[in-house]
């Protein structure tokens, strides 16, 4: 910071402004995209306009190059819940006591609006993360590689030597892993990986390398349009999964390519396509033989949810059981060494088959399907929140058929805590299915029932504040 800078605004401490963001666990372009995202109508009643932020402009925030303008200041004031004095951006006045910090603060309603905490392994027990220490060498060496990567990201030209490989490969890793429980929070960061992959097969590539670049853009196009499912964005998460099956089949990997039309299937499913699904599931079998890994379990069971979608209970057990049998026969392979998204653990298998069976009309096995994949989440810790809520959602819906309304409500508990930027189009497609139970002639006007759903009315009505680009 140059001494006139001191000058015109006394106090002025940059690095504030980055710890802040740091003890939020955030990045960058993804405290750019939450600026961008922050709600019109909110910011107007504190009379500012959220800007078109950057992680550049942010970026001279942080390093002291340039002084945040008032849009920017009112955004960060928002975004962290927090004052000018305790962003670094003035002197504290005499009167003014220090706040207390992200770590230690719970969140204020419009806070949590804006930036949905992490998952913390309970469905119900969102809490904020809490990051090692902003000033220890954890901290410093995440931040100066995340510094490292943004320079990538925003670099016009970048040769594909074997370091930046390895560091691009890396960071899909890692975004792979914190997928399950993060899923849309990551939009940003995997579009900043996605672009990096593009830009280096943009320039002269010997063919082993392109390859690997092919490999790690199918990936982060994937989960991509798997967010895009989960955010509702059909047309964009299909965009995307067809640029994930490109370089999939570019890379040459049948794991890969059995993973998207795996991924397209279960994208048809929700949008209520279960033919389609079933002919994304034909061409990924194509492959099956080819692998060794879980990916051609998930593709067994999501073809067992298609069946039953489409009333046809031989094809769905048949299915689950093919599914059962590939686990027995399975060993691990590349995909499932890189994990999170990209292996389908014993729960998700569990809640995907449970999901089969409560298609299917009054399937007596529905129930103890639904109480296994609880079972299985309970023990995993770290999975999918969206599968691990589908199955107590699965699990309340056969308990809602067979009448036990309390069971039910029982089940949904720690659903119905989950925040609303969190319920992702599956949850609310699988919460409605119980809506539509628990008013079935049935229950008559069962005032318990009744008000079961109304309150599941309310919760579907959520629309997400995060899009991804067209």
């Amino acid at each position: 910071m140059t001494p006139h800078r001191a000058t015109e605004h006394p106090g002025w401490n940059p690095s504030m402004l980055r710890r802040h963001r740091l003890q939020y666990g955030l990045t960058l372009p993804t405290l750019a995209e939450r600026i961008r995202n922050i709600d019109v109508d909110s910011a107007r009643e504190r009379s500012f306009t959220p800007p078109l932020a950057t992680a550049e402009v942010i970026g001279k925030h942080e390093r002291g190059q340039t002084y945040p303008g008032a849009d920017y200041r009112a955004s960060y004031r928002h975004i962290f819940g927090t004052g000018d004095a305790d962003l670094g951006f003035r002197h504290r006045l005499p009167a003014e006591h220090a706040q207390t910090t992200p770590q230690q603060a719970d969140s204020p309603s419009d806070r949590a609006a804006s930036s949905p905490p992490p998952y913390s392994g309970d469905i119900g027990g969102y809490t904020a993360s809490r990051p090692p220490d902003t000033d220890g060498p954890e901290r410093r060496i995440m931040t100066e590689s995340e510094e490292a990567f943004n320079f990538l990201v925003n670099a016009e030209r970048a040769a594909a030597r074997p370091e930046v490989l390895d560091f691009l490969h890396q960071q899909v890793r890692s975004l792979a892993i914190a997928f399950p429980t993060e899923a849309t929070n990551l939009v940003g960061p995997l579009l900043d990986a996605q672009r990096v992959a593009f830009r280096l097969l943009d320039g002269p590539t010997p063919p082993d390398q392109a390859r690997d670049l092919y490999f790690l853009a199918a990936i982060t196009s994937g989960l991509l349009a798997r967010a895009g499912v989960d955010l509702s964005q059909h047309t964009t998460a299909d965009i995307y999964a067809r640029v994930a099956y490109l370089c999939a089949d570019r890379a040459d990997h049948p794991g890969l390519r059995i993973w998207v039309r795996t991924e397209q299937a279960r994208a048809a499913y929700w949008t209520g396509a279960p033919h389609e699904a079933l002919r994304y599931i034909e061409a990924a079998e194509a492959d099956v033989h080819l692998v060794h890994g879980t990916a051609a379990i998930e593709t067994a069971v999501q073809a067992a949810r298609a069946h039953a979608a489409l009333g046809d209970s031989a094809q769905a057990h048949a299915a689950i059981t093919r599914a059962v049998d590939l686990r027995e026969r399975t060993r691990p392979d590349d995909l499932d060494e890189i994990g999170g998204e990209l292996s389908t653990p014993v729960a998700v298998q569990l809640f995907i088959a449970s999901d089969a069976l409560t298609r299917l009309p009054e399937d007596p096995r529905a129930e103890q399907a639904a109480m296994d994949a609880v079972e299985a989440f309970a023990a995993a810790g770290n999975a999918s929140y969206g599968s691990r809520a589908g199955a107590h959602i699965n699990l309340a819906l056969a308990r809602t058929r067979r009448g036990d309304v309390d069971g039910a409500q029982d089940a949904l508990r720690p659903v119905l805590a989950i925040p609303a930027q969190r319920r992702n189009h599956g949850i609310r497609t699988l919460m409605q299915r119980i809506q539509g139970a628990l008013t079935d002639q049935r229950y008559g006007r069962s005032p318990q029932a009744l008000d079961i759903a109304a309150e599941v009315e309310n919760y579907c009505q959520v629309t997400p504040t995060t899009r991804i680009p067209e």
